[in-house]
């Protein structure tokens, strides 16, 4: 915290302060709350997103994923009322969407072999194409094989290709 100001002003002496926290963390302690808010007190979300054929829904914050994806951006600004996306769209997987949920509240991004393309897919759906074109690049590339082209290693295998994603540009 830093504290800033105060001063003879033309009525007198004035006493005002402005009190400034560091930026990074100022945002770091919103989103850690605004993250628990949708995991652990789905109550204070504003809206839940809904898919349908997994029959999974997942309370969010429309701002917050207004901010990041042009897809909610959209939606939002044309259903100011809304209060429940549902989603049908096979593309749409609850794994995808999930990841895609934590890396707009933690600016982290777990991508492995076997969710790579349900998080592309989600991604794509949800124009968020900085994250679409990294997983698109993942598998162009091969760092990541699909998990149908692979024999998959026991969970917690060292052997597992897991890569951890702090995308600072969207």
């Amino acid at each position: 915290w830093a504290a800033s100001g105060w001063g003879f002003g033309s009525t007198g002496w004035k006493s005002e302060y402005s009190l400034v926290e560091d930026v990074a963390l100022h945002f770091t302690c919103l989103m850690d709350r605004l993250n628990e808010q949708r995991l652990f007190q789905p109550d204070l979300c504003d809206v839940d997103i809904v898919l349908v054929q997994h029959k999974s829904i997942f309370p969010a914050h429309k701002g917050v994923l207004a901010a990041y994806s042009q897809f909610f951006h959209s939606l939002f600004t044309q259903n100011k009322q809304l209060q429940r996306v549902e989603l049908s769209l096979e593309a749409l997987t609850s794994q995808g969407l999930q990841q895609i949920l934590n890396f707009i509240y933690t600016s982290k991004l777990l991508v492995n072999s076997c969710n790579v393309q349900d998080v592309l897919n989600a991604a794509a759906v949800l124009q968020m194409n900085n994250i679409a074109s990294s997983c698109q690049d993942l598998l162009d590339t091969r760092s990541l094989s699909l998990a149908a082209d692979m024999a998959l290693p026991a969970e917690g295998s060292s052997a597992a290709t897991s890569l951890l994603f702090s995308l600072l540009h969207f």
